[in-house]
């Protein structure tokens, strides 16, 4: 699979990225190749904050990278800067809620994105706004051209004392036997078939989950992600409020080929503000 980046005007020039162009185009946005499997791999394990979910098998993604599964990273002067994914998945599970019961569904294929992480020291600088321009416009208009499927995403909701998701904490692991430990062990995309599995398919009532473990995480994101999902929303992806992540009980969101109108426009307005913000001005 070849590298292809997105120039600043928008257009998508694919092939060889030459070492030349970081001297005259110093940020690239860019859909990686098997070559960088490793730096993206070595970025995640410095940089990815406890429950970030991102495949960690080297084998794995080059079976199925540009197939199955696409990276895409932004570089500032020839260095990893931020990264993310995407991937087609089998078992779109998630609850949505009927006469006050958490249902659990089963969707099947779907598309998830994720693993979206910026070094720490350029958070701030605009962007996590060109990374959701770099990930909607490969997805829209270059890898999928013709096909309209919606993005999917989730971001983290409410987490327990040792740092894993409330809700599974207090109510998902004794319920399927299953300790987050384990569920994030899984092959990446086994945890929600895994889930699915375990779960009753007998509808369970919110007044039989503890009332501070509603309150805290239904619809909820973690309280430093509020202001990103924001700006999901501003951007156009959508928060959509009838399903629910299976772990944390906060909303997914969801990105369509109409929700993101202009996808050239909305990458040059992101461009110019990262390298704004980057720069100093």
């Amino acid at each position: 699979m070849a590298q292809a980046v997105i120039m600043e005007d928008g257009t998508i020039q694919a092939g060889e990225i030459h070492p030349e162009l970081v001297e005259f185009y110093p940020v690239q946005a860019v859909l990686t190749d098997d070559t960088e499997i490793g730096d993206a791999l070595a970025f995640y394990e410095m940089h990815a904050h406890y429950g970030l979910r991102f495949p960690r098998d080297p084998r794995w993604i080059r079976s199925n990278l540009g197939v199955d599964f696409f990276l895409f990273g932004i570089r500032i002067n020839g260095e990893l800067i931020a990264v993310a994914w995407i991937a087609n998945k089998k078992d779109f599970v998630y609850f949505s809620i009927e006469n006050d019961c958490l249902v659990l569904k089963n969707n099947g294929a779907w598309v998830d994105s994720g693993g979206w992480c910026i070094r720490p020291d350029y958070r701030g600088k605009g962007l996590f706004h060109l990374l959701t321009a770099t990930v909607t416009s490969f997805w829209f208009t270059w890898i999928n051209r013709g096909d309209a499927r919606p993005l999917w995403g989730r971001m983290m909701g409410a987490k327990d004392a040792d740092n894993n998701p409330l809700f599974w904490n207090r109510v998902g692991a004794e319920i399927t036997g299953l300790p987050y430990r384990e569920l994030i062990r899984l092959p990446f995309g086994a945890m929600e078939e895994a889930i699915f599995a375990c779960w009753p398919r007998v509808p369970m009532s919110l007044n039989d989950i503890p009332e501070e473990v509603v309150k805290q995480a239904l619809g909820k994101s973690l309280d430093v992600l509020v202001g990103p999902k924001n700006g999901f929303v501003r951007w156009g992806l959508t928060e959509v409020t009838d399903r629910y992540v299976p772990t944390s009980l906060n909303h997914f969101v969801c990105a369509t080929r109409d929700s993101i109108g202009n996808p050239a426009k909305f990458f040059r307005d992101a461009f110019s503000d990262a390298v704004k913000k980057v720069n100093g001005f």
